[in-house]
């Protein structure tokens, strides 16, 4: 390798699919806001490999979602990841954006960003068996405009979403976004009333789970477990995996999932 030829960091385009389970995860994250975002009408720009970003023009940053495909290793990588956020969000739409990237990266709080964590991303083998949820809990998947409505009424209100509340009309989880290919969506109900959500994103590599939440009233009945398992089962040959809150990880842990590294997300304003 000449001097001056950049280092392979591992991740990234070079990396073949099924190389390395935390390329594969970033990859199939940036695949998922991509498609759902294109469905419902949102902005989405792609550099394959390098960075997506989506925009919902929403006042939740979730779903206004940069992803990086590959580390920051260098200032020049830095800046020109920059200079593409900027681009992309800072001439049009609303809200924060989430930066996403499943590596550390450099502070960039002197770049007008806001530290938002460094969540565990957790792993669950595939072909485990998946335990029975509570009987008075039954789980459907969103097909329709009310499932629609209770699901992402339940989301917003269970996660909790303040910046979205009081719920008024679906602005997510619209006909069009339903239809985004690899998505699923669950919605839970006890005594028709909806308690608890969750989604999957079946990929080439991966099952991602998310989009986990439970009304307050409602937990610690085995409801945000019972819509985890229906999430992974949509794809048990896969090796699930998502990004936990700290809410939410004993859950997946009672499930089989292991914290295998954290990721890092900051939050950009326009």
């Amino acid at each position: 390798m000449a001097a001056d030829q950049p280092l392979d960091s591992g991740y990234g385009p070079t990396a073949r699919p099924g190389d390395n389970l935390c390329n594969d995860f970033q990859r199939e994250t940036a695949q998922s806001f991509a498609v759902l975002g294109e469905a419902r009408g949102d902005r989405v720009h792609r550099i394959a490999g390098d960075l997506t970003m989506a925009d919902a023009s929403s006042p939740l940053p979730f779903v206004n979602r940069a992803v990086l495909e590959q580390p920051l290793t260098d200032p020049d990588a830095v800046e020109h990841t920059l200079k593409q956020l900027r681009a992309f969000y800072g001439t049009a739409g609303d809200g924060p954006f989430l930066l996403d990237s499943a590596w550390p990266t450099p502070d960039l709080r002197a770049h007008g960003f806001m530290l938002m964590g460094h969540p565990p991303l957790m792993v669950r083998p595939p072909n485990i068996p998946l335990p029975a949820g509570p009987p008075e809990l039954r789980i459907t998947a969103v097909t329709d405009n009310v499932s629609a409505a209770d699901f992402e009424r339940t989301l917003i209100d269970g996660y909790p979403a303040p910046m979205l509340q009081p719920f008024e009309r679906v602005r997510l989880f619209t006909p069009d976004a339903l239809t985004a290919a690899g998505w699923t969506h669950f919605v839970g109900y006890v005594d028709d009333r909806a308690v608890a959500t969750g989604s999957t994103y079946v990929g080439g590599q991966l099952l991602r789970v998310d989009n986990i939440a439970t009304l307050e009233g409602a937990r610690g009945r085995g409801y945000g477990l019972a819509i985890t398992a229906t999430a992974i089962a949509a794809d048990v040959t896969k090796t699930a995996a998502l990004i936990a809150s700290d809410l939410g990880r004993p859950i997946y842990e009672r499930l089989g999932f292991v914290a295998m590294s954290r990721a890092t997300y900051w939050l950009g304003t326009r």
